[in-house]
């Protein structure tokens, strides 16, 4: 059986590995099982881009990229049988991911992965394994589990129009207004909720603004993201111990 691996280079799929599951421990409390999952959910990220890169690329048929993806699967299921030990209904949260997982399939045979709609498919699928992290300590959907959920969808959706207005769209006025309302609007409905949430959305308003036309490059828009996606965990995660 032969093997052949893609590597990844972009920024923001790394933030929406890690950002989510992070965000439902803090919300979850700490639960051993946790850091099983984590690394199972690392390779089943890495198994599902090489499938997904198998299909973009479907006429070449590389089998030997279904045969990695195969293995990064296998791996995955070895550190997951704890946590779904631990709470079988975090199965469920993969079962949820299921038909937004067919949509990104759907967009990459067809080599349209930057359309919206694909990225909001992606963007829910990293989101439920923040709730699926959690559950494992709660063992129950909570109030703060739905809402670290809602709060990384929010924040992955902006980052998706940035990226658009920045580099994938840059001459397309749409976006650049489209970037500028979205992060403006969830920004005041945080500070409606709660100050703390409301300054966690203000940097993304303030980097969709100002990095607008500006010429940045994808490694310079990379290093903000990291920055952001740091800054807005370290917010949210303070406003759920001390204030939720």
């Amino acid at each position: 059986m032969q093997f052949k691996f893609k590597k990844q280079n972009q920024h923001g799929a790394w933030a929406m590995v890690f950002m989510p599951p992070l965000l439902g421990m803090v919300a979850g409390g700490f639960h051993a099982s946790q850091l099983f999952f984590i690394i199972g959910w690392l390779f089943i990220f890495f198994s599902a881009d090489h499938i997904l890169y198998f299909f973009k690329r479907f006429k070449r048929k590389e089998f030997e990229i279904l045969n990695s993806a195969l293995l990064f699967g296998v791996i995955s299921l070895l550190f997951l049988l704890y946590p779904i030990m631990v709470e079988y209904r975090v199965i469920y949260f993969f079962l949820c991911m299921i038909p937004f997982g067919t949509v990104n399939a759907y967009f990459s045979f067809k080599r349209n992965e930057r359309n919206m709609l694909n990225n909001i498919s992606a963007i829910i699928i990293f989101s439920l394994a923040g709730g699926a992290t959690g559950i494992l300590n709660t063992h129950e959907v909570t109030y703060k589990l739905i809402f670290i959920m809602i709060i990384t969808t929010l924040y992955f959706v902006g980052s998706a129009l940035v990226v658009k207005t920045v580099i994938r769209e840059k001459n397309n006025p749409k976006y650049k207004w489209a970037s500028f309302i979205y992060h403006f609007i969830i920004m005041v409905i945080g500070f409606i909720y709660h100050p703390i949430v409301g300054v966690a959305f203000l940097f993304g308003f303030i980097r969709a603004v100002y990095v607008y036309d500006r010429g940045w490059k994808p490694k310079q828009l990379g290093i903000l993201e990291i920055i952001h996606v740091v800054y807005v965990t370290i917010v949210i995660s303070l406003f759920m111990v001390y204030f939720s």
